[in-house]
């Protein structure tokens, strides 16, 4: 997330209509501001396209689930001189996964274990909603409720698409960042429930051991055609320390070819079974 917002704090707040905000962090084309309880995300992209803010709007209005933020309203607020759409959700206390595991901190095996059936969860039922897709699914893009392992929530929908829609993309243009993203994306392909299933293991595997499972170094990378080759290669073994039904899981779901990951639902099922 950017380190500074594009606005000041008192500039913000005067356009929301409230005392004080808080910044909560940025991304390419929004900042987040904590108003009280909620959270509110404003495109500060002058070029950002509206399609994009009503995919985010109709992508969280057709899921009801703990695990994926709940989104209040959308409106658009005057700020720079421009009216930019503004959307305002719940907040979520405990900042986000990427933030955690940065600190050195990392989950055990039931953490683990807890963090993927949530993330699952999540992503079953956002699939379930006319089959929308997230495609950025990402540490970041992930909030830890009351800093726990085990109520991780789903934030970030700007990229979701329901299968019924015609898709806003012109191929070739990969959407979600590439260092979570699935090989058919870095490919340039369309992104599917597959694809978040891949990004999910990816960041699981993460979460437990702070490294990449497949990049040594991202800032040696000089072409995505290396990190698809090393997908294509197989993921760092997980420590021995985690449970091998755990593994089992994880690994089937960050396979190169989508058909073998399995979907949300089975890798859940999966995931119960071996408890």
């Amino acid at each position: 997330m950017a380190k500074s917002p594009r606005f000041q704090a008192e500039e913000v707040a005067r356009a929301l209509g409230v005392a004080t905000v808080e910044f909560l962090g940025g991304g390419a084309f929004g900042d987040t501001w904590r108003v009280e309880d909620r959270a509110v995300k404003i495109i500060c992209d002058d070029k950002y396209p509206a399609d994009r803010v009503a995919r985010e709007v109709a992508g969280l209005s057709r899921v009801d689930s703990p695990y994926v933020v709940k989104l209040y309203n959308a409106r658009s607020v005057l700020l720079g001189g421009i009216n930019r759409p503004a959307l305002t959700f719940e907040f979520v206390p405990g900042g986000d996964l990427d933030q955690k595991v940065s600190s050195g901190i990392r989950p055990s095996n039931e953490e683990a274990s807890a963090l993927l059936r949530g993330l699952l969860t999540g992503l079953s039922d956002l699939h379930g909603a006319e089959g929308t897709v997230h495609r950025d699914i990402k540490p970041e893009n992930i909030a830890l409720r009351n800093g726990s392992w085990a109520e991780p929530v789903i934030l970030d929908l700007g990229l979701a698409k329901a299968m019924t829609e015609e898709t806003q993309t012109v191929y070739p243009a990969m959407l979600g960042t590439w260092l979570w993203a699935s090989p058919e994306q870095l490919e340039h392909k369309p992104g599917r429930k597959q694809s978040d299933v891949f990004s999910v293991g990816v960041t699981v595997r993460y979460a437990i051991t702070g490294e990449h499972p497949f990049i040594e170094d991202w800032r040696s990378i000089t072409s995505l055609d290396e990190v698809t080759s090393a997908i294509a290669a197989g993921p760092k073994p997980l420590p021995d320390s985690v449970h091998a039904s755990l593994k089992r899981v994880l690994d089937r779901m960050v396979q190169p070819i989508q058909n073998e990951r399995g979907s949300a639902a089975s890798n859940l099922r999966l995931l119960g079974d071996a408890a």
